[in-house]
């Protein structure tokens, strides 16, 4: 067994042999050090302390260029943390220095900056991710997992000021490429690269472990499998992100019979469910008869054919007084209510029919969009019957509007706060055959989109970003 010496040696050894690793991978991305003798403009400062003297808690990492070699210091920092008990353990962090900000406050409060970790950010239990909703905080105390408290990483006095990060194993390649991606991750945020070589190495080290959405086939999949457990779910998502068209891809390969309304302003009860409607008689007078929704449609062809699928889409459900529409109806809307005799509700237009749930072969998909805040709030009681989720935009298949439509998801991922995701413009509005289509998409429909948003206090910190981006494809201004 080795005396407490050499493991401490072998402890140092393998921490420095990773720093070396490290600061060797940085160097590719365009790091220059406070250890080079070089003409080139300094742009980081490497701290390093891995003794194990009693008192002292080891390190390394990279803080910004204009920081001293020790001491106290201010911003954001990349930051590797040994365990005591494995010395193959580190713990991760971009944190902040004890001296608070000076200079990347702006950076902290921007959402972009904690997005652009958190897709590298690895999600095995193992790992022990830990993550602040908010960076400029520096006051609380992050809860760590069983797992870093368990190897022993002395991180006490730096609770309040780390980030976001996780245990890695650096004898584990797949954690080498986490480590790799948020040097890489780091090096973008401080803008270490000069040629394109570097910046493609921190593209390729991020895009490795980034995490991909996930595509149309995945998607429809979900909802699939959602209708199957929950039986009614609304597709939300932003304009052009495709919730109609996934609804209707879902209903033509899945199901027998399809039901299809679109809810608006003037939708009411009578609409969906039943009411009295008057007509001319034969002699010209004003006579009344009552008429069926188009749910009563849906649930009577169920009912009256069993062993069919049976599919009630809704489209933009929002747009409607959802109280008054669903009216009585709303508690059928329950995926695991059971039947009980002559308990439910009994409908005119279903004769002796006591209705108490859905039935079982009716399925409900609605879609929602999240951009519109004209229409109406739902409340928790109807999100709480249904599946909730979420078509994020995404650009369909290959074409002359992939590279803008990559631009602007990125300003969004930068600016935008966790709500104003929903407004980002999805697939459709980047789709053209050419050049001068995709000009008049930007002009006529992108421009006046975002300019409504910033006349409405929304997305503040993105106006000028946009304002270039889009004086940069069409040369015209967002604003005269």
């Amino acid at each position: 067994m080795c005396s407490m010496n050499a493991m401490e040696y072998i402890h140092n050894m393998k921490t420095k042999d990773f720093l070396e690793k490290a600061i060797e991978f940085a160097k590719n991305l365009g790091m220059v050090d406070n250890g080079e003798a070089t003409k080139k403009k300094k742009n980081v400062v490497i701290r390093k302390n891995i003794s194990s003297d009693v008192g002292n808690v080891p390190y390394f990492g990279f803080i910004r260029p204009e920081e001293q070699l020790s001491g106290p210091y201010s911003d954001f920092s990349l930051v590797f943390f040994p365990a005591t008990i494995d010395s193959n353990l580190y713990v991760m962090s971009l944190g902040v220095g004890s001296e608070g900000f000076r200079n990347d406050y702006q950076l902290a409060s921007q959402p972009g900056t904690r997005r652009m970790f958190l897709k590298i950010l690895p999600q095995e239990f193992r790992y022990s991710a830990f993550c602040k909703p908010d960076f400029t905080d520096i006051e609380t105390a992050i809860a760590f997992g069983d797992t870093i408290v368990d190897s022993e990483v002395n991180l006490e006095k730096y609770k309040s000021v780390l980030s976001i990060g996780c245990l890695i194993n650096i004898e584990e390649e797949k954690d080498l490429d986490y480590v790799y991606a948020w040097i890489a991750q780091y090096a973008e945020l401080r803008g270490w690269a000069s040629t394109k070589l570097q910046r493609n190495n921190a593209e390729q080290a991020i895009s490795k472990c980034r995490q991909q959405g996930k595509n149309q086939e995945q998607q429809e999949r979900d909802v699939v499998d959602l209708l199957e457990s929950r039986k009614f779910v609304i597709l939300q998502g932003a304009p052009g992100t495709g919730k109609t068209y996934l609804a209707e891809k879902i209903a033509k390969e899945e199901y027998n019979t399809i039901f299809l309304t679109q809810f608006h302003a003037e939708t009411s009860y009578s609409d969906l469910v039943e009411g009295i409607m008057p007509k001319l008689g034969i002699t010209n007078s004003v006579v009344y008869e009552r008429k069926e929704g188009i749910l009563v449609e849906a649930i009577k062809h169920a009912i009256d054919n069993p062993n069919e699928k049976v599919l009630l889409i809704i489209d933009e459900i929002n747009r409607a007084n959802l109280s008054n529409v669903l009216g009585p109806v709303f508690y059928l809307f329950e995926p695991k209510r059971q039947s009980v005799a002559g308990q439910g509700l009994r409908l005119e237009t279903m004769g002796d029919t006591i209705l108490n749930k859905v039935p079982d072969n009716l399925h409900v998909v609605a879609t929602m969009n999240t951009a519109d805040r004209s229409i109406a709030v739902v409340d928790f009681a109807l999100r709480r019957r249904f599946a909730w989720y979420t078509i994020e935009p995404r650009f369909f298949g290959e074409g002359e509007g992939k590279e803008l439509f990559d631009k602007v998801s990125r300003l969004f991922e930068k600016h935008a706060s966790d709500s104003e995701l929903n407004l980002q413009p999805g697939g459709s509005y980047f789709i053209a055959d050419n050049r001068e289509e995709l000009n008049a998409k930007i002009e006529y429909e992108l421009m006046p989109l975002m300019k409504e948003y910033f006349d409405e206090g929304l997305l503040s910190g993105a106006k000028t970003d946009f304002s270039d981006l889009f004086y940069q494809e069409i040369h015209k201004p967002l604003y005269k």
